[in-house]
């Protein structure tokens, strides 16, 4: 069996420690955990079974033409990789009280960029157990195209959700 990639973004901070724990509830000897900035088109291929953490901010900021970040010199690396035979998953952390009309909206950019490069994003999760008031991440049907953590004002729910989430992927991710 080939080891599960966890890449995330940025290095610090909850993104780091989300990352960790995914580890831990995954199980630390199946997956490699890499900060984002190190992956290249070679070392991406390198794993069919990938999950991306990171923290997320408003579409707005994702898509401005001044900001640079992790993310976007990470798909700049490896456009021309295609995700089309590789397990992707999200998460995304957000604050939802503080920017309740804006949560986790990265998460929609994230997964528009891998859909545009032929991949298919797994575990979506009903946004009914989050409070919030509009997120770019959540599709008509009412589900996120990831898993949603908030850390700054629900870190006791992290590790549940984490837990329950990763259960619910284990078919898909053969785990």
């Amino acid at each position: 069996m080939s080891k599960i990639a966890i890449f995330f973004s940025p290095v610090g901070g909850s993104s780091n420690e989300v990352a960790n724990k995914l580890g831990e509830v995954i199980g630390k000897d199946k997956v490699d955990i890499t900060p984002l900035k190190e992956i290249n088109a070679e070392e991406l291929n390198k794993y069919d079974k990938i999950f991306l953490v990171g923290s997320t901010v408003g579409g707005d900021h994702w898509a401005s033409k001044t900001h640079e970040d992790d993310w976007m010199r990470f798909f700049s690396r490896i456009k021309d990789v295609s995700f089309e035979n590789k397990k992707v998953a999200l998460v995304g952390l957000g604050d939802s009280v503080k920017y309740p009309s804006h949560f986790v909206d990265g998460m929609d950019v994230l997964a528009k960029k891998i859909e545009e490069q032929k991949g298919k994003v797994l575990g979506y999760v009903d946004a009914k157990d989050y409070h919030f008031t509009s997120s770019d991440a959540v599709n008509e049907q009412g589900f996120f195209c990831g898993l949603p953590i908030d850390e700054d004002n629900e870190e006791e729910l992290t590790l549940g959700r984490l837990e329950k989430w990763i259960d619910g992927l284990k078919s898909e991710f053969g785990f």
